[in-house]
């Protein structure tokens, strides 16, 4: 059977104009991360022609390219990242990222501290873990994908990025019950699913100020769209 191989996508690519920063891409097996070897980064614009490109710097096996979009680059989305990679022995596919130009790239508005402050107990962490990190980026992830998809803008476009915190603090905590049923005991289960819940609410009641044509100004306000399951009629997250 042939190696599958998949690249490691929580969020568009969020580039930030004339601010140096680093894209990467991890790649993965199964259970164990590939040791990437080489390989070149190419950026392409709405047009696919190149705006981008070289050869990338491995990290702990990690694809990672530095560069900073200078104003040349158009502000918004549309634009894709393209990574050809290689490990020692084999070249892997042609890995594509959508990924947005922006003023300033969105950040989750929460920290493990905070989750302290909520949750003061929650200080025993997953075997081999020392915060809620994983848990905080992937409740990230998945407030973006919905801003995407339901709100019809892109995060960097949200001027009160305060709004995200709380969805952020509730998605994390259910997140964290979720995983906390596979090694204590009680009732996280049932915190999960409140937590759950709750987020559902200030997501309806979520209101997000953009700047849809990113230039610094509020254009508009909007609000997700609410979805209803086809089987039960809950809200789908």
């Amino acid at each position: 059977m042939a190696t599958i191989y998949k690249p490691r996508i929580l969020t568009p690519s969020f580039l930030e104009r004339g601010t140096a920063q680093t894209s990467e891409l991890e790649v993965w097996s199964g259970a164990s991360k590939v040791a990437v070897a080489s390989g070149t980064y190419t950026l392409y614009d709405s047009a696919l022609a190149s705006v981008e490109s070289g050869a990338v710097t491995v990290v702990s096996n990690v694809a990672t390219y530095p560069w900073t979009p200078d104003a040349g680059q158009a502000l918004g989305k549309g634009y894709l990242e393209e990574w050809a990679l290689a490990t020692a022995s084999v070249t892997l596919p042609v890995f594509r990222v959508p990924a947005v130009v922006c003023r300033r790239r969105p950040w989750a508005p929460l920290t493990n501290q905070d989750i302290l402050c909520r949750q003061p107990k929650l200080t025993d962490y997953p075997t081999g873990e020392t915060s809620w990190d994983p848990q905080i980026e992937d409740a990230w992830a998945v407030i973006c994908g919905r801003v995407i998809n339901q709100a019809h803008i892109h995060p960097d476009e949200v001027l009160n990025v305060w709004q995200f915190r709380e969805l952020c603090m509730l998605l994390t905590l259910s997140h964290i019950y979720e995983l906390r049923t596979t090694y204590v005991t009680g009732d996280a289960a049932e915190a999960a699913e409140d937590f759950r819940q709750r987020f559902e609410r200030e997501w309806e009641r979520g209101e997000f100020d953009a700047d849809t044509d990113r230039d610094g100004l509020i254009e508009n306000t909007v609000q997700g769209e609410r979805v209803q399951h086809p089987r039960n009629q809950g809200r789908v997250w």
